[in-house]
């Protein structure tokens, strides 16, 4: 079975085919492939016609991406030409029971430690499946009485614009000018393979966590329509990935979305389309 959506979905129906007719040659068959983000109705109905028309009616589609009994009945009165579903998180955590989803994404690549690190990016038609490229660290943003205001994603390798602006991950229209004092977030840990500290026990864990979260904004943690928690991109971070973003398109030829347009119009507004530095 194979993934085809790992970077963008229609070109790898194309690459799923060259695949298959090569496994032809060598009298074999390709069992299925996958499709684990976007639109699945309408993916795996291109998905079907493209492989018939390729003459590989056998080849199966699967889907995924947070399913339950509800999703499957909507695929069905859609008419998806779908063999099987993947069914994961819903069916292990007894849904609506909160659960966090974690997966590892590719932001950056080198040849050999010598080398300076390349961003790369993937796109997706959903918003919160598109990457960040770059070596990234967090900076968080307190207030005058230590309660944080924001979380701030950065990449030292590229220009920076105002060191307390930045542009939202998923909402293209929103940016933020955070005030306060920057820290960094994120600890070394593992080093070189080995654990660069002693590990920090579990109670410890608990009372920091304790701790960070009643130091909140008491409108961001209550249960009926809290705010949400500002996390974005520097300027220049969030430069980097739209121009990426800009050339994966081309490349693929896949078409501008409005939410793309109006992310290019934002970085504008905040003066922060210009050339990047990398090293």
């Amino acid at each position: 079975m194979l993934l085809l959506d790992t970077y963008d979905v229609h070109q790898g129906i194309k690459n799923a085919i060259i695949v298959a007719k090569e496994m032809e040659e060598v009298g074999e068959r390709l069992a299925a492939i996958r499709i684990d983000s976007g639109d699945l109705a309408k993916l795996s109905k291109e998905t079907r016609a493209a492989f018939d028309e390729a003459g590989l009616p056998y080849v199966k589609i699967s889907v995924s991406n947070d399913l339950d009994e509800y999703t499957i009945q909507s695929l069905f009165s859609q008419g998806a030409p779908i063999d099987s579903f993947g069914v994961g998180t819903k069916l292990a955590t007894c849904d609506p029971q909160p659960s966090l989803g974690g997966v590892s994404k590719l932001s950056a690549v080198r040849a050999s430690p010598n080398e300076s690190w390349s961003p790369v990016i993937k796109l997706s038609e959903m918003a919160y499946k598109r990457t960040i490229p770059g070596v990234q660290h967090i900076k968080r943003f307190y207030d005058m009485s230590g309660c944080p205001v924001g979380d701030m994603l950065v990449d030292d390798s590229v220009d920076m614009g105002p060191s307390n602006t930045m542009l939202d991950i998923l909402d293209t229209y929103a940016s933020y000018d955070l005030e306060g004092e920057p820290r960094e977030l994120l600890q070394c840990v593992v080093e070189h393979g080995r654990r660069a500290g002693e590990p920090e026990g579990i109670l410890a864990a608990r009372e920091r966590c304790r701790e960070a979260i009643m130091r909140l904004d008491p409108a961001i943690v209550r249960f009926l329509n809290p705010q949400i928690y500002p996390v974005g991109l520097e300027l220049g971070l969030a430069r980097l990935r739209h121009d990426l973003a800009s050339e994966e398109r081309t490349v693929s030829g896949a078409p501008r979305s409005a939410s793309f347009c109006a992310y290019s119009d934002t970085l504008s507004a905040c003066g922060a389309l210009r050339p990047y530095r990398m090293p």
